[in-house]
């Protein structure tokens, strides 16, 4: 996993040159529903948040909730190609549409959009699924922006922050040491909502530590009441705050803080730094940064990163 973090904007790098001829045309198309399981998921979830002008809506089910027509672009996201859940959703919504795009290394997946005749994007091979949200975004801004922002950004200076990041005693490393034994609340705004869940997650598998996010302002008419509770130990919680910009919301951080400073352990605002702030840049930076986050935790809980062993298990009993 280290490799596959430090090699982040190479990942994107590589992304934008094989997408450099995709194409779909989405003109009669009414809405988008990315279909996906897990890291299959992600990209689309980042999707929706950066791009509030398309109505995409992200599906993890066996079955369409979603209404799906004929003026439904349908993208189905298996990495392995094989996903219980996303097959299933397929033969359901199939049925519906014609448009339907394809993202995934092979397997049954792939076998069925070659079938169908539908067209699709192959993802390269080596890839634990939650380690290829870079590629995968980049495949779906490709798809679905016009204008050529891939083209924007800043690889170079990303390759800096990753190779920064990648040695011990940096800013995320000492982060990891205050947060790694505690039980982490990561907060954003509404329009960062999927960096909050992405951490959550890269917690989840790659640090083995439990974890939820939640938004502001809606944070503050419900969550933090239940911080009342007199049986909570300060030295289990700790505070993340993901990129806080607007300006109610940042005054709404520092009570909240002022607020819960006898209930947590530490907080930590994470922050894009100004010279990303300018493009797409700085969404790629947090997303590389909240991966170095989870790596290091994990690597101070000594566990495993790679490994998933509860999901391996599951798997097997459901096969």
């Amino acid at each position: 996993m280290f490799n596959k973090i430090k090699d982040f904007p190479v990942q994107v790098s590589d992304a934008i040159r094989d997408t450099k001829d995709l194409s779909i045309n989405i003109d009669k198309i009414h809405r988008i529903v990315i279909v996906g399981m897990g890291g299959s998921a992600m990209a689309g979830l980042i999707m929706k948040d950066i791009s509030p002008h398309l109505e995409i809506i992200v599906e993890r089910n066996y079955f369409p909730n979603a209404i799906i027509d004929e003026n439904t672009l349908l993208i189905i996201s298996s990495y392995s190609g094989n996903t219980e859940e996303t097959l299933s959703y397929y033969s359901h919504a199939s049925a519906f549409t014609k448009n339907i795009f394809g993202i995934t290394n092979g397997g049954k997946l792939l076998k069925l959009l070659k079938k169908d005749k539908h067209d699709y994007h192959i993802l390269p091979d080596g890839y634990p699924p939650r380690s290829i949200v870079g590629y995968t975004l980049a495949v779906l801004i490709k798809l679905l922006e016009e204008d050529d922002v891939l083209e924007l950004l800043n690889i170079d200076l990303l390759k800096d922050y990753a190779n920064k990041f990648s040695l011990k005693d940096n800013e995320i490393f000492n982060l990891a040491k205050k947060i790694h034994s505690t039980f982490p609340v990561i907060i954003t705004e509404e329009d960062l909502f999927s960096l909050g869940y992405r951490l959550k997650c890269q917690l989840n598998e790659n640090s083995k530590m439990l974890s939820y996010n939640v938004t502001l302002p809606e944070m503050n008419h419900n969550d933090i009441v239940g911080w009342e509770n007199k049986l909570i130990d300060k030295s289990f919680f700790s505070l993340i705050w993901v990129d806080i910009t607007w300006p109610a919301n940042i005054k709404r951080m520092n009570v909240t803080n002022k607020v819960l400073q006898h209930k947590t352990s530490s907080n930590i605002h994470i922050q894009i730094p100004a010279d990303l702030r300018n493009d797409l840049s700085g969404l790629f930076y947090l997303i590389n940064y909240l991966d170095w986050l989870s790596y290091w935790c994990g690597y101070l809980n000594s566990v495993d990163i790679d490994a998933i062993e509860s999901i391996d298990i599951l798997k097997k009993e459901l096969a």
